[in-house]
């Protein structure tokens, strides 16, 4: 009957409610309350190959030359020429960047621990960052400090005109969240003209990786991609983007 409730579902949905009804049926069995799994047959449907969807060919040179500030010209570098995850990029710190070695360290998936090589103009943007000063902090870079960080925005009075004047704050020691770093991505998108004011869906940060491991491929083969992408398996590559 719950099978037959999600019949109309997507097949990777199925695949899920399938996986949720197994474990249960499994751990059931484990704990003495049923004999024999009654689930312990069901297969998994078939789910439809889902085609990696990338930026549009005029994302790369909109959004760097649109960027304004070094962090997110540096942030953007490195999402569009590392491939990054989002939460690999929430999590880089300034003492994750070895700048003579042309290294970043990067935690993704369970803290695993992946060393990007960098090249080319990331390098020159790198360089820029350390030297500049923070936005909303008014000092350089420190090792504990997060490329990405939260910036608070403070009421200070009022202008000459009786304006709202604010007063923007930054907190450098602690990390975006994932939801704050979603918006950054569509300011950043929306600065760079790709999307329309306000609008925070269509344009996935993920499609940046995506875009990355497609030209990779292309130019390099397939387990280069893989490699640079961190996946453990092959497979993984080659299903995405085989």
């Amino acid at each position: 009957e719950v099978i037959d409730l999600w019949s109309a579902q997507s097949a990777r949905t199925r695949q899920k409610v399938t996986s949720v009804i197994r474990a249960f049926w499994t751990w059931a069995e484990q704990e003495g309350h049923v004999a024999i799994s009654p689930a312990a047959r069901i297969r998994r449907p078939r789910a439809e190959r889902k085609i990696a969807r990338v930026l549009p060919a005029n994302a790369r040179p909109a959004l760097l030359s649109s960027a304004l500030e070094p962090r997110d010209r540096l942030a953007l570098h490195i999402l569009l020429g590392c491939g990054v995850r989002r939460a690999e990029l929430a999590g880089i710190q300034v003492r994750n960047i070895d700048l003579a070695r042309r290294r970043l360290w990067v935690y993704g998936k369970g803290r695993k621990e992946r060393v990007i090589a960098l090249r080319g103009p990331v390098l020159a943007e790198l360089q820029f960052y350390l030297a500049a000063d923070l936005l909303g902090v008014g000092r350089p870079p420190q090792v504990d400090d997060y490329l990405l960080y939260p910036i608070d925005r403070r009421a200070n009075g009022k202008g000459s005109e009786g304006q709202m004047v604010y007063q923007y704050i930054g907190r450098p020691k602690d990390p975006m969240s994932m939801p704050a770093i979603h918006r950054w991505w569509y300011k950043r998108l929306e600065d760079a003209g790709l999307v329309s004011p306000g609008r925070t869906s269509g344009l996935n940060m993920h499609q940046a990786r995506h875009l990355f491991a497609q030209e990779l491929r292309r130019v390099a083969g397939v387990e280069a991609a893989s490699q640079a992408l961190g996946h453990s398996d092959l497979n993984t590559t080659l299903g995405i983007y085989g």
